[in-house]
């Protein structure tokens, strides 16, 4: 028999032990559902760990410590600083892959120990990418020092913040099998002295983490392997540069660059291992660690000499410009709406709305009663060839299905579009019926009335006013202020969490019995609130959500993507987030409102 067997049952007798001295007469009535930190209060039989550790690098947290200071951030509050976490790994989801280069596993303090803390979408040593498959990979019983934000999501699921954590050590060795190889700098960026691979890596990494170059640059190198080559489909390709062609030596990741003449590729020559190659374009230092292209901001400028009709142009021409700030007032173009949402990872959605403008170039599907949405691309100057985006399953105007009689689209028109975003596998599209036409060439309303928000009938007609809460001011959320005056109250009221609003999606989020409290020097009709829709689940508030205005208590009517209150004829609406206990339910997670005054 092992020294763990013996050692749990030792741990085994002596609780028993211990219950039976202590315990002489109760009645254990069950939890109606798994407490993912029931190891605090174990069962006899399970092995139990005592928090260790306080977070630091020099001496991390062991998993039964991660949890418990879990326990004083509350749900899906986010650690403000890196906590360092100890454990052993008991499950591995997805190992580290070069496609992704990121991992998913869990950890435990032993692998008897009930207690789990997950690593979710986790970067490797240094805090990169995974990018050489001969490099130390994740596996069950190794031993891992893990570093990064942390919350527990929903309330129930201890783990780090996708790609905000990274392993620190596996089995004790925090460096890969194939250290990454140093060159020597050279070249000073320009066409006629490009950067080399090392050198290239050395500018960008003295970049904020984040942050893109504030010009084009270019680099020069040796194909030493292709991760993706350029396709017809997406008009881009990535791969690796070195000195001479070798993946041995120091490499540059050029990341989704477009082909010769600043363009998307439609047919020439295909890039090959050891091909030479100048690139010219902006720069990133990406999530502070890898350096590399921007997303569809830099191309082939020569491949083995040769460039489209003797030169493909320095900087991007015309409709290659990514314009605008994403706003009702300000809309983005189509390349920084293509750019925008090609930072997303493959299957991500983004979390706000957006605002963006092109002409119609092509049409999938017409507008159509029975689906009551249009699936088009638009490009800028409504031609075929450069960069487009497609607007997939998109309803009319004011976000509502399409009925027959309603204006129709067609190549050539002008559109405002309004909605979420998403990377579908790789495909740059509008999430499907989550986005909208704001505008067809100038209008915001069908043929058959309309408007820009629903209206319902009641008295009001369109919204008199809109904002987007990341348009706002929000550091005090008992005092958001829109632009004609009007205020907003988010308040905790009787709820076990306070109201938040989180600076990186945009959003409030409003828990059990929290409310929100809109006054107004004018009698409001009609309020909208957009809501976020993340991983299936419509963050749009639990059943028992009501309006309150003059006394007179109001039922929310929900979609698939807003919650509305009608006939308010009140200067002052309250919306109060009811549950039937002051913690759980359904989170109301607003980004928008719209107001309609009464007329």
């Amino acid at each position: 028999m092992n020294n763990n067997h013996m050692k749990k049952i030792y741990n085994i007798l002596m609780a028993v032990a211990i219950a039976l001295g202590t315990f002489t007469s109760c009645e254990d009535v069950p939890m109606p559902f798994n407490n993912p930190l029931d190891y605090l209060n174990p069962d006899p039989e399970e092995v139990v760990i005592e928090p260790a550790g306080d977070g630091t690098k020099d001496s991390p947290f062991n998993v039964a410590g991660v949890l418990a200071y879990l326990e004083t951030l509350g749900p899906d509050v986010e650690s403000t600083k890196d906590i360092y976490i100890t454990g052993v790994v008991t499950s591995v989801k997805e190992a580290f892959s070069t496609q992704y280069g990121n991992a998913q596993f869990v950890i435990s303090d032993t692998d008897e120990a009930p207690n789990q803390f997950t690593f979710y979408r986790g970067l490797y040593f240094g805090n990169k990418r995974y990018d050489n498959e001969n490099d130390v990979n994740i596996q069950e019983d190794d031993v891992v020092v893990i570093c990064g934000k942390i919350v527990l999501y929903k309330g129930s699921t201890p783990e780090t913040v996708q790609n905000k954590a990274y392993v620190v050590s596996i089995n004790g060795k925090g460096e890969s099998v194939a250290p990454k190889p140093t060159g020597t700098p050279k070249g000073s960026g320009t066409l006629a002295d490009p950067y080399n691979a090392t050198a290239a890596n050395a500018y960008i990494a003295t970049l904020a983490s984040g942050a893109e170059s504030d010009k084009d640059i270019y680099i020069k190198g040796k194909v030493s392997s292709i991760k993706e080559a350029f396709t017809t489909q997406y008009g881009n390709a990535s791969f690796y540069l070195s000195d001479n062609g070798d993946d041995k030596e120091e490499q540059f990741y050029v990341f989704r660059t477009l082909y010769l003449g600043n363009k998307k590729y439609t047919e020439g020559d295909q890039i090959k291992a050891g091909d030479e190659i100048i690139v010219c374009g902006k720069v990133v230092n990406y999530m502070g660690n890898t350096p590399e292209t921007a997303a569809n901001k830099s191309y082939v400028y020569s491949l083995n000499g040769k460039t489209e009709g003797g030169g493909g142009g320095e900087t991007p021409s015309g409709d290659e410009q990514a314009k605008g700030s994403g706003t009702q007032a300000d809309p983005y173009n189509v390349k920084a709406i293509y750019d925008i949402t090609a930072k997303l990872e493959a299957g991500q959605t983004s979390d706000n709305d957006y605002y963006f403008k092109g002409k119609i170039c092509s049409v999938k599907y017409t507008f159509s009663a029975q689906y009551g949405t249009a699936t088009f691309n638009i490009s800028e100057d409504g031609k075929t060839g450069g960069t487009e985006f497609i607007c997939y399953s998109v309803y009319t105007f004011g976000n509502q299905p399409w009925v027959e009689g309603n204006t129709q689209v067609a190549v050539g028109d002008e559109v405002v579009i309004c909605g979420k975003i998403t990377n579908y596998n790789g495909t740059l599209e509008t999430a499907s019926k989550k986005a909208y036409i704001y505008s067809l060439n100038g209008k915001t309303e069908n043929t058959t009335g309309g408007g820009d928000t629903p209206s319902g009938g009641e008295t009001g007609g369109d919204a008199d006013i809109s904002a987007a809460f990341g348009d706002l001011d929000c550091t005090n959320l008992a005092a958001i202020t829109l632009s004609d005056g009007t205020t907003l109250n988010v308040a905790q009221e009787g709820g076990k969490n306070p109201p938040v609003y989180h600076e990186s999606t945009k959003i409030i989020r409003m828990y059990a019995q929290n409310s929100i409290t809109i006054t107004s020097s004018k009698n409001i009709a009609k309020v909208v609130f957009t809501y976020d829709t993340y991983n299936g689940t419509a963050y749009k508030g639990n059943d028992a959500m009501y309006g309150e205005a003059d006394s007179n208590k109001l039922t929310p009517s929900k979609d698939d993507t807003t919650v509305s209150f009608s006939n308010v004829n009140s200067k002052t609406l309250k919306v109060v987030n009811d549950f039937e206990t002051n913690s759980g339910g359904t989170q109301f997670r607003i980004s928008k409102i719209a107001i309609t005054y009464a007329k």
